[in-house]
């Protein structure tokens, strides 16, 4: 197949052109920030650049966004919306009028928002929680997702969403702790992409794409308020592991990301999970 990848600089975006060009397929990344997974400096914000660039492709993969890191700078509200809603409905139109089949759009766990707390016990985050965005990060990434489902409906795009876990640069110790119930390694989110461009829906879909978890519902009260006890009931021998590393265990876990749907539907089999973790050397 012939791909673009929008932000291709990004973790997510380099790391899936990479994936996708190891099998096979022929990829062109855009971005607005220079690298060498990205062949072209291209704005979406930018529609006629867009509709130009955008002839011959079979599939769009788009990961560029303004992420809710930028939020956290302060950028202003405008930002996000000619880039997250504006741009994307860019790249939808560009789709239609190109003849591309297939738009891929990696949306956010961060869309649950305001679902994703409970004092009592740890939030069981499958696709069926309601969505309650909590700030325009979060509102525009919802907003996007529901001009896909148009598109679907509307001009029989075969458009489709995936919802990312966290995979921010950080602490060994924190990254391990988040691959137990929030936390997603970009090769395994490149991989759900790469699964995805296979399969055809009859009706609009959302996956969450994460790292998986070994917890059930009926970990989620225990799991709030003593995470250690519960994980050493799954994995006995971490608790060596994580003194002779100095990691601490997380004091509490709040949310259990559930990727069941994208294992039913795509084949979806995350490699780089906890377990992963846990037993390199």
């Amino acid at each position: 197949m012939k791909i673009l990848v929008t932000g291709s600089s990004g973790q997510l975006g380099s790391t899936t052109v990479k994936h996708l060009k190891a099998y096979g397929h022929q990829v062109w990344g855009i971005d607005i920030a220079a690298s060498a997974t990205t062949n072209e400096l291209i704005d979406i914000t930018n529609k006629d650049a867009v509709e130009t660039l955008c002839h011959g492709f079979d599939a769009i993969i788009h990961t560029a966004a303004v992420h809710g890191k930028h939020y956290e700078l302060n950028y202003p509200r405008e930002i996000f919306i000619d880039v997250n809603i504006k741009g994307t409905l860019n790249l939808l139109n560009a789709c239609v009028k190109n003849g591309i089949t297939q738009f891929l759009y990696t949306s956010t766990t961060s869309i649950y928002g305001s679902a994703l707390v409970d004092d009592a016990k740890a939030v069981w985050v499958d696709e069926l929680l309601p969505e309650q965005p909590r700030d325009i990060y979060d509102i525009t990434k919802q907003t996007t997702e529901q001009l896909c489902k148009d598109f679907f409906y509307k001009e029989g795009l075969q458009a489709s969403v995936y919802r990312v876990g966290r995979f921010l640069p950080e602490a060994d110790s924190l990254k391990i702790n988040h691959r137990l119930y929030r936390g997603l390694d970009e090769r395994d989110g490149a991989e759900a992409l790469r699964l995805a461009l296979a399969a055809k829906f009859t009706d609009f879909e959302v996956f969450n794409i994460s790292s998986g978890s070994p917890f059930g519902r009926a970990d989620l009260v225990a799991l709030k308020h003593f995470p250690r006890e519960v994980i050493l009931q799954y994995y006995p021998e971490a608790k060596d592991i994580y003194q002779n590393k100095n990691w601490d265990f997380p004091k509490s876990i709040d949310r259990v990301y559930v990727c069941d749907k994208a294992k039913q539907q795509l084949g979806y089999r995350p490699k780089y999970t906890f377990e992963y973790l846990l037993h390199q050397p």
